[in-house]
């Protein structure tokens, strides 16, 4: 039997999916889709990717961009604390490293942003250095093979997980090896049921032997749902809508979004009105709803109404455009959507 290493890259150079961040080996473009691709589907990162690198094309381009400049470079996207590291990380390439991505792996790890995940799958697709990157996939794909029957969360299990993954790496193609690992566990090596008939490696695979293969890997329990009925007015009056700015330290800070109680409070109709007042001393005659939304952040599943009201004083809140400069938070452009059929609209 040939090693794992060199099953895994056979069946990677004639299965792998044609991606945009596979077709370049510029470091700042391949840090750009790694931070993209975390925690988000492959899919959902495509258009991102290619609409943020047309308007950053360079570390010192980015580092330029104003918060709103990025928040709309990054809609969509979500986990906007990533783009705020990229950007630091970019910055400190400007300052440090005369706008170069560094290749060194000391230099690149005290980068902003760069964690053991990134700093492997930089340091090893784009450089060519001989570094593990461990993601959810990864880990999927060992702890399966080699029948790990701890979790995958503890820090014994994760020392065990990289001694592995350090034994397999080739000195060769360490970046197209960290990539087929992670091809692997997402077309076919997937959570629930794998596909083991078209598995490169399933001939020496413990968990297919043992019938393992949708008990591993063992992680702890996903928190509960929470549910929330969140709330928020929507008045708008020539191509604007009544907004207010999340402060920082807020989920989706410096973000704009429609006045209500805050999408993680639940909120009943009736308490609208007072809760304007309190928040943002505005005055306001809550009225129906003119849209219904639903939305997901991290374990809480939102359902938002968004009621129709008449102002009759601001407070602190503020008119903000109704366009696609303007960095709505995805729950407001939901109702926009919802509410007067367009998702970034430009005219009331």
């Amino acid at each position: 039997m040939q090693p794992f290493p060199t099953r895994l890259l056979r069946w990677y150079d004639g299965c792998r999916r044609d991606l945009p961040w596979r077709r370049t080996r510029d470091p700042w473009a391949i840090w750009v889709s790694e931070v993209m691709l975390q925690q988000t589907r492959v899919e959902a990162v495509r258009a991102p990717y290619e609409r943020f690198l047309a308007r950053f094309p360079t570390p010192a381009a980015f580092a330029a961009a104003s918060d709103d400049e990025l928040l709309a470079a990054w809609r969509g996207l979500g986990y906007y604390r990533r783009a705020r590291l990229l950007r630091d990380g970019a910055r400190q390439v400007v300052t440090a490293h005369g706008g170069a991505v560094p290749g060194q792996r000391d230099e690149l790890a005290e980068l902003p942003g760069i964690g053991a995940y990134t700093l492997g799958a930089v340091a090893s697709i784009a450089f060519g250095l001989p570094e593990v990157a461990i993601d959810g996939n990864v880990e999927r794909v060992v702890a399966r093979h080699r029948g790990l029957r701890e979790s995958v969360e503890t820090a014994a299990a994760r020392r065990l997980l990289r001694t592995i993954l350090e034994q397999w790496l080739p000195k060769k193609r360490p970046g197209d090896f960290n990539q087929a690992l992670m091809e692997l566990g997402a077309t076919v090596c997937k959570p629930g049921t794998p596909d083991c008939a078209n598995c490169p490696v399933a001939s020496d695979c413990v968990a297919r032997a043992e019938g393992l293969t949708t008990t591993l890997p063992v992680r702890k329990p996903p928190r509960a749902a929470v549910d929330v009925q969140a709330r928020v007015v929507l008045v708008v009056d020539r191509g604007r809508a009544l907004g207010h700015r999340l402060a920082a330290g807020e989920a989706n800070a410096g973000q704009v979004e429609l006045p209500g109680a805050g999408m993680l409070t639940s909120c009943e109709a009736a308490d609208l009105a007072n809760v304007l007042r309190e928040r943002f001393g505005a005055s306001a005659a809550v009225g129906p709803v003119l849209a219904t939304v639903r939305h997901a952040i991290t374990h809480h599943r939102i359902t938002l109404q968004a009621h129709a009201a008449t102002l009759r004083r601001p407070g602190s809140l503020q008119w903000f455009a109704l366009d696609a400069a303007t960095p709505w938070t995805t729950p407001s452009r939901k109702v926009f959507q919802g509410a007067l059929d367009t998702d970034a609209p430009r005219q009331a």
